[in-house]
């Protein structure tokens, strides 16, 4: 919320600028003013305060903040979590499903956990990430922990950066629900010892929400040649936290013969 705060200016949300303002970004009094709520109250919810808040009450500080759709969710998760939504972490993943991912053949699929954990994948999806030989549970099967500790990644994804920060942006919002999880507390830790490029991104607050997401263009690792692809993410009602996704192929760039 104060970084979201300090990225506005009086002139955008049309206060009046003070001569006596000592800062050129919004004030959490402003913030206050324009949510119509007290400017306590509001101190105490910016600084995470355990304090009770109507839907309503939230909706006008995200319209005050100007936050857009992806940021609200956000928002939302943080200030009203529902531990009780919070999945088992040793569901299996059911046969049908695993018949359904495993015999996939236009793209990639996959089923994948709360933390990003890849449970269950078709043959094409396990030779992108080289999945082969790790077992579940390892982080070498977490899709976040490979994305950025595999240099190999570096060459499937010509956007590799982008990617990464929108896969950091997202992962923010699917973890507003696990906060203070063991599971999701290794991985995070793991991550800011091995990759400063995730610890900057991290830092940014950026957030994306998953129904959002798309992976975007990848490059085969052995023909050389970019595939667009569009990104069909499915819950799975019986195992609550599992998420089947389809990588469907929409356009195909042959690398020229070298």
């Amino acid at each position: 919320m104060r970084s979201r705060r300090q990225r506005l200016t009086p002139e955008e949300v049309g206060l009046p600028r003070s001569g006596r303002r000592r800062i050129p970004t919004l004030r959490r009094e402003d913030v206050a003013w324009l949510a119509d709520v007290g400017i306590t109250w509001y101190t105490w919810l910016e600084q995470g305060r355990p304090i009770k808040i109507a839907s309503g009450t939230l909706d006008r500080i995200a319209s005050a903040l100007r936050l857009d759709d992806s940021e609200s969710e956000y928002l939302r998760k943080v200030v009203q979590p529902n531990a009780n939504k919070r999945p088992h972490w040793d569901a299996p993943v059911t046969e049908h499903i695993r018949a359904l991912v495993e015999s996939y053949e236009p793209g990639y699929a996959f089923v994948m956990g709360p933390r990003w954990d890849v449970l269950a994948c078709n043959d094409a999806f396990a030779g992108l990430l080289e999945l082969n030989g790790a077992s579940a549970g390892d982080l070498e099967r977490n899709g976040l922990w490979i994305m950025f500790t595999h240099q190999r990644m570096r060459s499937v994804f010509p956007a590799w950066e982008e990617i990464a920060r929108r896969m950091v942006a997202t992962f923010r919002v699917e973890y507003a629900d696990y906060v203070g999880d063991g599971a999701f507390g290794v991985l995070i830790d793991a991550l800011t010892t091995r990759s400063p490029e995730f610890v900057a991104m991290w830092a940014d607050v950026d957030v994306l929400s998953p129904t959002r997401w798309t992976l975007g263009e990848i490059r085969d690792p052995d023909s050389g040649s970019v595939v667009a692809l569009d990104t069909v993410s499915l819950s799975v009602p019986d195992s609550p936290g599992q998420t089947v996704v389809f990588n469907v192929p929409t356009r195909c760039e042959i690398a020229a013969a070298s």
